[in-house]
């Protein structure tokens, strides 16, 4: 595992903590979890979709909003949950998140102390599932959403090593025993995103298991199953508001743990 001066990411299917680098000249970002953000030190400015700046103690963020953030500090405190592993009442509860000043303030607090140690430690003991990560910085355990299994067994080839041929949608449907229309409605229905932007991010997602490697960012793109590096980095700079080289650069000294992942040394 490669050690790090306290930044720390921690990834799993459902969940991403994350506390490091925010990035500068962080262009429009549009990933697909619901993602709440504050920062180390002061507030946090927020620009949704081209719209004005606003400074804010901290934000949350539905999935697939186009937003921008900057920091005054050098370090970001950021927890992303996958929409479609909640029940709808849990994401209404998430999105309210930074509603009540004295709730925030003792969720900041909480989420804090669990960076500070707690959660590499806690992983490190023998794993950490995502519901020990949602009573760790939480405090309580949200509710899991059940899904259709044909759309389930979609969901897990997106974490595999598949080309754009074996993650098109018409295959999908094939080992579904759907048509393609009947599948696209489905997916939809069952995850609230459609079928092409979950397949974008859950690929651009599983570029934060790379982090920390020493392989090329050609290396990742063919790993990932993206057609080409032109391809590769216009998904991630889509996604993260950044390029894959910064995201890289900016990891150097980050402790990357957490399911699956591949660990460097």
């Amino acid at each position: 595992m490669r050690q790090s001066s306290g930044k720390l990411m921690f990834v799993n299917r459902d969940r991403v903590f994350y506390f490091g680098l925010l990035g500068a000249r962080m262009k429009p970002r549009r990933p697909g979890g619901i993602t709440l953000y504050f920062a180390a030190e002061g507030d946090i400015r927020l620009r949704l979709a081209g719209g004005a700046w606003q400074s804010l103690p901290c934000c949350i963020l539905p999935a697939y909003c186009a937003h921008q953030v900057e920091i005054d500090c050098d370090e970001v405190f950021s927890l992303l949950f996958e929409p479609e592993r909640l029940t709808m009442a849990e994401q209404a509860w998430l999105l309210e998140f930074c509603a009540s000043p004295s709730a925030m303030r003792t969720a900041m607090a909480r989420i804090r102390a669990a960076a500070s140690g707690p959660l590499s430690q806690a992983w490190a003991r023998g794993g950490l599932d995502t519901a020990a990560f949602d009573q760790l910085l939480l405090g309580r355990v949200l509710e899991t959403r059940r899904i259709d299994p044909r759309i389930e067994r979609a969901l897990a080839l997106f974490e595999t090593d598949l080309g754009e041929a074996e993650l098109a949608a018409d295959a999908c449907a094939l080992q579904a025993g759907l048509s393609t229309s009947r599948f696209l409605h489905l997916f939809k229905e069952e995850t609230g995103a459609s079928f092409r932007n979950m397949r974008m991010w859950k690929r651009a997602r599983r570029f934060l298991q790379h982090a920390v490697e020493d392989s090329t960012l050609t290396e990742v793109a063919l790993d990932l199953g993206y057609p080409d590096s032109s391809h590769f980095s216009h998904s991630i700079r889509r996604t993260y508001g950044l390029k894959p080289r910064s995201i890289r650069e900016g990891s150097r000294e980050l402790q990357v743990i957490g399911a699956g992942l591949r660990r460097a040394s």
